[in-house]
């Protein structure tokens, strides 16, 4: 197995015309990498849509030229197991591992990835795994080391649960939680002096301003209050009297977030000129990166969990200034490539009523992720030290910038982290194929919430089709092709092999009234279970009856 089959909807993968979510940035940076690695290989799409087979093979296509894709019916348990595995873009690895029961737990390896957590349907996703049938085999890719241990603390106080509610001893497998980051495209960011120079004058930054770029989403409630980033430069601008721009490039939810950007702007920071610039468009983001001077971020949302922009960043030879927070902490080497600002945020109970509010409905997402974020602080003194430095020192930034090129070259370009998912994919294969007999013995064939209607619903008819079951013609029954043409019996036509079949079984039906259900399988060499699902459509269409009937 090279890759597995890649689970696809258009909308994880693409970057979208109103609004550029991280996680499609990631889907199509990580698209990229496998179309770029495939060679020969067809790269499998899976999903419920056969459809969707076109807008799979335009995304590979985008990135390269002959690539070679399928797809997979979502159904199609047999072709996983030939393929090996089956990726998924989000933390959905329980209701993947359900479905994989049909065809057993050791049949093929899960793999997902976590992007936001705080969510309460990505929540839900994670405190599911501990009662799901996932496997050791199976595995769920954190960004960072931060949302593993967040993660990690989702699934013990899931398990804790457990023990409490069931009495259990040992908490169920785990699906591994390997820490691959995600990846830049490096060769994206490279920009010559001439580029430089172009992008500068085009946003009209003069030779002596510094110019500071904030790019990403827009949201102070959702993403990263700007008060710290205005005061910081305000209080650089006035001390050093040096020109500062601040150039601001992303998108705002609406009109009223937008408002209190630019207000703040002017409230907060009205020493520093400021350049507002529309991110949804390539190359406004392409001139902002070739015309900065230095990268400054700062989130304090929970809703952050990787942080694809310093690396962005660093690939651009742009030095950093960034929170110490979440996984901006594990690519931001500090003082190497610039430099991480540290935060504060309370402990629990500070906060537990906001989850209380959020679960029953009380409060919004929005509200639930914005008040948790009233709470964090940047800390605003080592900012300013940070900013101060990077302003005063051309050469500092230069270096700093340097180093970051280096740093995503050897550990955060894609070349190098689509070898991590494709070791991972290996490593569990080989689990899988060594202790999956074992592991998987005696596993049911089917999740609870799964059980086949004519299972879970057994009580409800008055007798049951079997194999002992006595079968005749019914006379005088209507023609079979009159009903088959009837809307109404739109879902009770055959298709394929099964129709092949109608003509042999009604021809042996009229030459042995009352054959049992069991001896027509056997005479025609089909499996009882086949003949079932056959002759219980006929009975339905009034063209077969049962002894008694």
């Amino acid at each position: 197995m090279k890759f597995p089959a890649l689970r696809y909807e258009a909308e994880a993968f693409q970057l979208g015309k109103e609004r550029i979510m991280g996680r499609q940035s990631a889907g199509d940076a990580f698209l990229r990498a496998i179309a770029m690695v495939a060679g020969d290989d067809v790269v499998h799409g899976y999903g419920p849509n056969p459809a969707s087979l076109a807008s799979f093979t335009e995304s590979l296509g985008r990135h390269a030229a002959g690539i070679r894709a399928d797809w997979v019916q979502i159904s199609d348990m047999a072709r996983l197991a030939q393929i090996g595995g089956v990726h998924f873009p989000d933390p959905s690895l329980g209701q993947a591992a359900r479905a994989r029961l049909a065809a057993g737990p050791a049949a093929y390896s899960i793999t997902g990835i976590t992007h936001t957590i705080s969510s309460q349907n990505a929540m839900g996703m994670l405190a599911d795994l501990p009662v799901a049938p996932v496997m050791p085999w199976d595995a769920l890719i954190c960004t960072s080391g931060a949302v593993k241990s967040s993660t990690v603390r989702i699934l013990e106080a899931q398990e804790e649960y457990l023990s409490w509610r069931m009495g259990l001893h040992a908490p169920p497998p785990r699906p591994a939680l390997p820490v691959i980051p995600l990846g830049v495209h490096g060769t994206d960011f490279v920009f010559s002096a001439q580029e430089r120079a172009a992008a500068r004058s085009g946003l009209g930054l003069g030779a002596q301003e510094t110019a500071f770029l904030f790019l990403g989403r827009l949201s102070f409630h959702a993403k990263a209050h700007p008060f710290a980033m205005y005061v910081a430069l305000e209080a650089v601008a006035r001390k050093t009297g040096q020109p500062i721009v601040l150039i601001q490039c992303g998108w705002f939810a609406n009109t009223f977030i937008e408002d209190a950007f630019k207000q703040g702007a002017a409230t907060w920071a009205p020493s520093v000129r400021h350049v507002w610039l529309d991110g949804r468009k390539a190359d406004l983001r392409a001139s902002a990166w070739a015309a900065s001077d230095v990268f400054l971020s700062l989130p304090d949302n929970i809703q952050e969990t990787f942080g694809l922009t310093p690396l962005e960043a660093m690939a651009a030879g742009l030095p950093v200034i960034v929170t110490d927070w979440d996984g901006y902490r594990e690519t931001v080497p500090d003082g190497e490539v610039g430099f991480r600002i540290p935060t504060t945020a309370p402990q629990s109970p500070v906060g537990d009523d906001y989850a209380v509010h959020h679960a029953v409905g009380t409060q919004t997402y929005d509200q639930y992720i914005g008040l948790a974020a009233s709470h964090i602080s940047v800390d605003l003194a080592a900012l300013e030290e940070a900013v101060t430095r990077l302003v005063l020192d051309e050469g500092l930034r230069h270096s700093l910038g340097a180093a970051g090129r280096r740093v995503v070259a050897s550990r955060f370009d894609w070349s190098v982290v689509i070898r991590s998912y494709h070791d991972l994919w290996v490593e569990l294969a080989a689990m899988r194929h060594a202790a999956g007999v074992a592991l998987g013995a005696g596993a049911p064939r089917t999740a609870a919430d799964r059980l086949g209607p004519f299972d879970l619903f057994a009580n409800y008819p008055t007798t049951h089709l079997g194999e002992a079951t006595a079968l005749y013609l019914r006379p005088s029954g209507p023609d079979l092709a009159r009903v088959l043409a009837d809307p109404l019996f739109a879902l009770s036509r055959l298709d394929g092999a099964d129709a092949l079949l109608v003509g042999p079984l009604l021809k042996a039906l009229g030459e042995r009234p009352g054959i049992q259900m069991g001896a027509l399988g056997r005479a025609l060499g089909v499996a009882t279970e086949k003949v079932v699902f056959i002759i219980s459509r006929l009975i339905k269409m009034g063209i077969v009856m049962v002894a008694g009937a």
